[in-house]
């Protein structure tokens, strides 16, 4: 099978290459302006798949060959003014496929659906993270809320990501100018590009959250194509996070300058702001995604988040995995679709499987336990007596046995004491009561007769996605991880009196909560500080009091 890639050295068409070099029946020609480029492109991958440079100008295709299907990934797409590839395909009988995040593009191509019907051909256009993701997003969500209403999603490249140059491009041609569509009450309308921001944490059920982003009105084609398969839909939002922040609101600044008419458009600007992404590469190497959808039932989001370096192979799975199909034998019937209608998470998921690609769906609900909202999908593979723990009910009662270690600083000792820490002791009874109050859950513990109280709740703004557990004036914000049936908990943040401390004076430790032979629910908490030391270590197990 001979594939055709435009932009093949590019990051999203190399991303396709690098992804399927070891398919045998594959030739993949990695075609563009500069020869030398693809040629080198050639030369990094090694593996079964021939590969093939070849120079190329879209806009005046006359191949000496015919692939079996021409994959469009270089972009702009916003700044194309036409579709010579997509008019080449209908003309020679070309299946066809793009990664376009422009909405226009996308509908465009889909205009052509009785051309590509009598050419016997397929064109699939949008085959990309939106709106392929999106719609498995809205899926999953609709698989438990039923059918949505509304649905805002956000994309947050790593601050580490290198964006091509077209990416940047693309932005700044929609910045502040009325060309993003939108969906709004069951309407598309045109908009401004970043003018609007909304706020979203982005955190896969039982991981560590992303930091709290602001996403700026984007261009994506989600809005004219989801309507088709979600009908229910009335509003759809779409936007991008990036990072470092203080560039996002930059940009977010001008674009409101330039939809005002006092700041000229950005598209000349656009080398600038690529070279200013470059430079300030900084920051927790983690991008991700959320979907968030709701009706008059309810509403939950669906979270993705990529580590390290795999973020920017993302947009190229959707083509690698439709490419997959198609050296199967799976081809789509004549038309044109939208990459969502052919791409779903049953032929991504192999995909994400290579990569470090997480994923899951969040429960939005302020009727369920603390616990099981910050965990979502992932509460359920927690042991069974972990569940039981953390179902509050009306002054539920744990009982059993502990050993309590107290520090040897006798600066922890007045933090010990000011918090409530029960005193050192082997084999100490203790009983936990759980009572569910309107904003969270508050904890007794009661060592040996030694009780101290702690408070639990959902985190708010920066903190959400977090439990904020409060011992008096002092809050812990802590991260709720599920693993292999575990829960482990890593503390985030902390102030007094609402006071933000710096990371340096952080409390810590190794704190998580396991199960044990006999199916009870075991704890270990080992609660350490920067200066003080071992604060208190309390390990043990407890039961439902019969």
């Amino acid at each position: 099978m001979k594939v055709l890639i435009i932009g093949g050295y590019g990051t999203f068409g190399f991303g396709m290459a690098e992804r399927l070099s070891d398919e045998p029946e594959l030739e993949l020609i990695l075609a563009g302006r500069s020869l030398d480029k693809a040629e080198t492109a050639c030369a990094k991958l090694s593996g079964a798949t021939t590969l093939t440079p070849l120079k190329l100008d879209r806009n005046a295709l006359d191949l000496a060959f015919k692939p079996d299907l021409i994959v469009d990934a270089s972009g702009p797409f916003q700044a194309y003014g036409g579709s010579p590839v997509v008019d080449y395909c209908l003309k020679h009988g070309i299946p066809y496929a793009d990664i376009s995040d422009d909405g226009a593009f996308v509908s465009a191509v889909l205009a052509q659906s009785k051309a590509a019907k009598t050419a016997g051909i397929a064109l699939i256009s949008g085959l990309s993270t939106c709106p392929v993701l999106s719609a498995i997003g809205l899926r999953e969500i609709e698989a438990r809320i039923g059918p949505a209403t509304d649905v805002t999603i956000g994309i947050a490249p790593s601050p580490k990501a290198e964006l091509g140059r077209n990416v940047v491009a693309a932005v700044a041609n929609y910045a502040g100018q009325d060309k993003v569509s939108v969906l709004r009450s069951g309407k598309i309308v045109k908009t401004t590009g970043l003018t609007e921001v909304r706020n979203e944490t982005i955190c896969v059920p039982g991981k560590i959250p992303l930091p709290r982003l602001p996403f700026a009105l984007a261009d994506a084609p989600d809005a004219v194509v989801l309507g088709a398969d979600f009908s229910a839909l009335r509003n759809i939002w779409t936007g991008a996070g990036t990072r470092p922040i203080w560039l996002h609101r930059l940009l977010v600044i001008l674009s409101k300058g330039v939809a005002r008419g006092i700041v000229p458009k950005l598209t000349p600007f656009a080398d600038i702001f690529h070279r200013a992404r470059g430079l300030f590469r900084f920051g927790i190497d983690r991008g991700g995604m959320v979907v968030r959808a709701s009706n008059t039932d309810g509403d939950a989001s669906w979270h993705l988040v990529a580590e390290g370096d795999h973020g920017p192979r993302i947009p190229a799975l959707p083509v690698v995995a439709f490419i997959r199909q198609m050296a199967e034998g799976v081809t789509p019937v004549a038309g044109a679709y939208s990459g969502h209608q052919i791409i779903g998470l049953p032929e991504l998921a192999p995909e994400f499987s290579k990569l470090d690609i997480t994923y899951g769906l969040q429960f939005d609900s302020e009727s369920l336990p603390v616990y099981e909202q910050v965990l979502g999908s992932a509460h359920g593979d927690l042991h069974p007596s972990i569940i039981d723990m953390h179902r509050t009910g009306d002054g539920r009662v744990f009982v059993g046995e502990c050993d309590v270690t107290r520090g040897r600083n006798p600066l922890s000792h007045i933090v010990a004491a000011i918090v409530g820490f029960p005193k050192s002791g082997r084999n100490v009874p203790v009983s936990v009561t759980v009572v569910p109050k309107e904003n969270g859950e508050t904890w007794t513990r009661n060592f040996g007769g030694k009780t101290f109280s702690s408070h639990h709740s959902l985190g708010k703004k920066k903190w959400a996605r977090h439990v904020t557990e409060r011992f008096g004036p002092i809050a812990i914000h802590m991260a709720i991880l599920e693993e292999s049936g575990n829960l482990r908990i890593e503390t985030q943040g902390w102030s007094i009196f609402g006071l933000p401390l710096p990371r340096v004076l952080r409390p810590g430790g190794d704190v998580f909560e396991t199960q044990d032979r006999q199916g009870r629910f075991v704890f270990h908490v080992d609660l350490k500080a920067p200066l003080f030391g071992r604060l208190c270590k309390y390990e043990g197990w407890l039961t439902p009091e019969t």
